[in-house]
């Protein structure tokens, strides 16, 4: 995986669990045309790093201890305005899901996914399709038609 350009596909991991931020860094830079360009746990962080290392792809845990990762989505979005944003949690609330969408995510992938998931997920959204799975995709087109 790389952009057109032939650069790796840089990538900001926000997620509150240090072990999950960790082996999520060790499973994309062991793959080629992946970068990590930041981890944290923080939303104050992860808007330094977004405007800094300007990311292609984030992945945000909606659950941050405490904060709501989806009230960062918009300030991510106008931090790296280039980016994409890859939902990566373990909440299954449909209302949530559907938020996130809503917010500018263009996709979700849950933790209980095999990591081949992640990575499809991760190429599929920098190329700029969504990921989706089809509950989800049916619902938030239903609420625009």
């Amino acid at each position: 995986m790389q952009t057109a350009m032939g650069q790796p596909i840089r990538i900001l991991i926000i997620d509150v669990q240090a072990i999950v931020g960790a082996c999520l860094r060790l499973l994309l830079e062991s793959k080629p045309g992946l970068k990590v360009v930041g981890e944290t746990p923080k939303s104050s962080d992860a808007l330094v790093v977004a405007r800094v290392e300007p990311p292609d792809i984030i992945l945000l845990d909606i659950d941050l201890g405490g904060t709501d990762g989806l009230d960062l989505l918009p300030d991510l979005l106008s931090a790296a305005p280039q980016a994409r944003v890859v939902v990566l949690t373990c909440i299954r609330d449909p209302e949530l899901h559907r938020r996130a969408v809503r917010l500018g995510a263009i996709g979700l992938v849950t933790k209980n996914e095999p990591t081949e998931v992640l990575l499809q997920a991760i190429a599929k959204v920098h190329a700029g399709e969504f990921w989706l799975d089809r509950t989800l995709l049916a619902s938030v087109l239903g609420e625009i038609t």
